[in-house]
């Protein structure tokens, strides 16, 4: 992918184009090439932190993840791997916020779970290709192929891959909840037909109506993004070679119109209320609270509801997602890499490069596993894992030799805006106030129209 270097006010600009679901959408054009990826990583490369030690800063989104790290700075191993360098790092950061000091010429050393595709294309942050082949930590056959493919575009690696990073898909079931509704929690459905069925039967409501329980919303969490409904369904909806568009085919229409179902049978007022209750409202909470009873989620999951809503999670189980009783059988799953990407316009890059590659031991793979629940696709840490640490855990841990269907996702340079427009079409469906045909048809022509304004051909 070619990228061009935008001036400060361009890139300020560009990222009022971004959602509040969304951290910013990538740009390309007819601007001059930046630097080859190879001249960059020299230039990073030859960087190096003065004798007396510098103060390195790593911003991230999550806000889980800060009581991890202030654990693992700690650590002796830490403090030995950095030398007299120090790590200052910040959680919760809103994109705006980064934007604003990539913009200003005053980024941080590092950053993690901001658009990678975005800030590369946009020529913000630096190759590591160079470092990462001199690099003991960082070694290519120590990782799941597809999650190692996932860090490149060309030829060119955007970013330090860690962190939390292995497997996407799997559908998570309360299996009390199961068995109290009549339902064989050691036979989970692995259909859409047979997911319909255990949604109807866990969907409950009190005799005035009001919703009680329901089952499956198939828009929640990872299920959300149009990469899986694509997956499911068997069809590609950004051609990357390509760089084409397929999005208004009769495959997303019958996405949509088999998604819609479940929200029919919820009602979709009362499922806008149930979302707007607090603490049912975001990624995966109405799981974690005991009112939605199945979810398509990532191998996070499993720790991640260990830790905040251990009740519920004694009884969580997992298995493959669904698919249309037409591919019954394929079992699909999709990866990609969170990084640790470097800012070109950042003093200490070389110090932050070393915290990516302690991101990768193991005593900083226990820590973040321990505290959060994550976990990152190197084979032999994988292998050192208990299966039963965490309820559900285990379907992932076997996972990767049985997938039928890969897919690295998030790949789309316009990606989030895509997404944006699938969460507005798709409730005109569940509405019946569009076709499903007719909402995949301009669902493919907002995604054209964007690719044009933003100049990405």
């Amino acid at each position: 992918m070619s990228k061009r270097k935008l001036s400060r006010r361009e890139f300020l600009r560009l990222s009022a184009l971004t959602s509040a679901a969304a951290t910013l959408a990538a740009c390309g054009g007819t601007e001059p090439e930046a630097e080859s990826a190879a001249e960059e990583s020299e230039g990073m490369a030859e960087e190096a932190p003065s004798a007396e030690g510098v103060t390195t800063s790593w911003w991230y989104a999550w806000g889980n993840l800060p009581p991890a790290i202030d654990r693992m700075v700690e650590t002796d191993e830490f403090k030995e791997w950095m030398g007299d360098n120090t790590l200052e790092h910040k959680g919760s950061v809103e994109t705006e916020a980064l934007l604003a000091a990539v913009a200003a010429g005053t980024p941080p050393d590092g950053g993690s779970n901001f658009d990678y595709p975005a800030l590369w294309s946009r020529g913000a942050v630096l190759p590591v290709n160079d470092m990462v082949e001199t690099s003991s930590m960082v070694q290519k056959d120590d990782i799941i192929p597809a999650l190692w493919d996932s860090c490149f575009y060309g030829s060119d690696m955007i970013g330090t891959p860690g962190i939390e990073s292995f497997l996407w898909y799997g559908m998570n079931y309360n299996a009390k909840a199961a068995e109290d509704a009549g339902l064989d929690p050691d036979s989970p459905p692995l259909t859409w037909e047979d997911c319909y069925t255990w949604h109807e039967a866990l969907t409950k409501f009190d005799d005035a109506g009001n919703l009680l329980q329901f089952g499956f919303d198939p828009y929640d969490a990872i299920a959300g993004e149009p990469d899986f409904a694509a997956t499911s369904f068997g069809f590609t909806w950004w051609d990357e070679e390509a760089r084409t568009f397929d999005l208004g085919n009769e495959l997303m229409a019958e996405a949509l119109d088999v998604s819609g179902n479940f929200i029919r049978l919820v009602g979709p007022d009362k499922f806008q209320g149930m979302r707007q209750v607090e603490g049912q409202g975001t990624w995966g909470a109405a799981y974690n609270a005991g009112v939605q009873n199945m979810i398509v989620e990532g191998y996070w999951h499993p720790g991640e509801t260990q830790i905040q809503q251990p009740d519920i999670a004694q009884h969580n189980r997992a298995t493959w997602a669904p698919v249309p009783a037409s591919r019954a059988g394929s079992k699909i799953m999709a990866t990609g890499a969170h990084f640790v990407q470097l800012f070109k316009e950042a003093a200490n890059t070389a110090a932050m490069f070393k915290v990516s590659e302690f991101l990768l031991s193991p005593t900083a793979l226990d820590i973040i596993f321990e505290e959060v629940g994550w976990l990152f696709g190197k084979l032999s840490y994988l292998e050192t894992v208990d299966p039963n640490t965490y309820p559900g855990l285990d379907f992932y841990l076997q996972a990767p030799d049985q997938v039928t269907d890969w897919i690295i996702g998030r790949r789309c340079p316009i990606h989030w805006y895509v997404a944006d427009q699938y969460v507005e079409l798709r409730e005109q469906v569940f509405r019946d106030l569009m076709s499903p045909q007719d909402a995949a048809a301009e669902l493919q022509k907002r995604a054209l129209d964007e690719w044009d304004a933003q100049g990405l051909e």
